[in-house]
């Protein structure tokens, strides 16, 4: 696209640029790969510009010839992963590069990107809850009890989901709720499935727990945007305390209810089968509630697969930390890859990749520990937090060493 040299031209080309970078802001995108996305847009339209986002804002200033200079700010608040929607701006931008598209009809088109439909029905997503809840029983250790305590525990939070999608108030407060029903659920159902209920509950919260949300924000502290970075930090940190309060609401509720008894649980292995199928059912429920394209469902099936097994396959002999610096760089390499050969944006599959590693489960466990009263095992828990999200952020900037990452996105 040549540059912009008329007034009229330049509005609309930052029109077109705080349009989409409200939209890449809105799904997922991190800051230091929307200003990199930005910066690069500003130059190919022949626009001096500078960025700064937090997870809630974005400021951009403009050096025009005919003025001084020009600024706006632009609040961010609603925030929600749709990877299909990132996809699909992506090819956007890409089209606004390659001059196929005039910016008048690019910014009509985000819009319509921002208000199309999911890409997949509500009951498949409601069934997604499930899925996902029952398939992370076979990364904690559990049985067929505890399989099926966690998918009622899924369907519970996919049901809170979508009264959530027509209940603003209920939106706000959808991850202490949502903690509060499945611990409920939990301790309700323990007794006649003889499942453990804590297990469950676990696994029941592996969509809530933010993990995704800790190992951006380690990586922007780590690539030189603070603002973003703790702002990013201490949301993921409140928003482990909700669940933690709402756990416990949640126990405590059902503990002094007459009919839930706690059960004498001794849990049975899965069989041997049971995590490769848990990997499966993983994958593709992460892709569904990450509303990834239906076409792009089986990588992100295989980048569930990969870093997961190179972790597995290195912890005794590497231990922890190492285990998770290997699985977050074969991770980020097959992301790099995968955006290089297709063209599409890398964090289609390095989420569902990360998030297999990422330690919001232990984040809170150590918290959980802490309202119990087990101080020291709750610090230990947090220590462990710090030690995998470190290892898990410098896999990821390596990786982008091994094998560089495409210019944006």
């Amino acid at each position: 696209m040549p540059p912009l040299q008329d007034p009229e031209s330049q509005q609309q080309g930052m029109a077109f640029m705080q349009k989409i970078g409200a939209a890449l802001h809105r799904f997922g995108t991190p800051s230091n790969r929307l200003d990199e996305v930005l910066q690069l847009l500003s130059q190919e339209l022949g626009l001096k510009a500078s960025f700064f986002s937090t997870p809630s804002a974005i400021f951009y200033s403009y050096d025009l010839p005919q003025e001084h200079g020009y600024a706006r700010l632009q609040r961010v608040y609603a925030q929600e992963l749709d990877l299909s929607k990132l996809a699909r701006l992506d090819r956007l931008f890409n089209k606004v590069l390659d001059g196929k598209i005039s910016l008048v009809a690019a910014t009509a088109e985000v819009d319509r990107i921002t208000t199309a439909p999911a890409p997949y029905p509500s009951w498949v997503a409601w069934l997604a809850f499930a899925l996902a809840s029952a398939s992370a029983v076979a990364f904690f250790g559990g049985g067929l009890a505890e399989v099926q305590l966690a998918g009622l525990a899924g369907m519970s939070l996919g049901s809170l989901y979508w009264a959530s999608l027509h209940h603003a108030a209920l939106a706000r407060l959808f991850e202490p709720l949502g903690a509060l029903v499945v611990s409920l659920t939990a301790v309700l159902g323990a007794a006649p499935l003889a499942a453990s209920a804590d297990l469950a509950t676990l696994a029941g919260l592996v969509v809530l727990v933010p993990g995704f949300s800790l190992a951006v924000g380690a990586s922007e502290l780590a690539l030189k945007h603070p603002a973003s970075g703790v702002a990013r930090l201490a949301g993921a940190v409140v928003t482990l305390l909700m669940l933690t309060m709402g756990v416990l609401f949640g126990r405590q509720i059902g503990q002094a209810l007459p009919f839930a008894s706690p059960p004498s649980v001794q849990i049975q292995n899965l069989p041997i089968w049971g995590e490769p199928l848990g990997l499966l059912i993983a994958g593709l429920s992460l892709g569904i509630l990450f509303k990834i394209e239906k076409r792009d469902l089986s990588w992100a099936v295989l980048a569930v697969f990969l870093p997961y097994l190179a972790f597995r396959s290195g912890v005794q002999d590497l231990g922890l930390e190492a285990s998770i610096f290997l699985g977050a760089l074969l991770a980020g390499m097959f992301s790099n890859i995968y955006a290089r050969v297709l063209d599409r944006p890398s964090l289609i599959v390095r989420l569902p990749g990360i998030l297999i590693l990422v330690p919001g489960a232990t984040g809170f466990l150590s918290l959980n520990d802490l309202g119990q009263g087990d101080v020291m095992a709750g610090v230990e828990a947090a220590y462990h937090v710090g030690m995998t999200a470190t290892a898990l952020v410098t896999g990821l900037l390596v990786s982008n060493i091994v094998i560089p990452p495409r210019k944006v996105l």
